[in-house]
């Protein structure tokens, strides 16, 4: 049986989730809005990837949570 803490922390997780994805839609647009193709590169190289590679980390490290906190032990 689910407790309401249980189903507390999933609404947590997946508003964690959906504030990830929505961070990464906006680091997209800000690399886009870039002046030059050079200036676009440039994000991309320092500050997009680095971003990315972080945020997808999380989003996965929080999906492997709500799965283990809703997995039968």
């Amino acid at each position: 049986m689910a407790s309401i803490s249980q189903f507390a922390l999933t609404f947590l997780g997946v508003l964690f989730c959906i504030g990830d994805v929505a961070a990464l839609g906006l680091l997209l647009a800000w690399q886009e809005r870039a002046a030059s193709p050079d200036a676009r590169w440039r994000r991309l190289i320092r500050g997009v990837l680095p971003a990315t590679i972080v945020l997808l980390a999380l989003l996965l490290l929080a999906f492997t949570q709500l799965m283990l906190l809703w997995s039968r032990q």
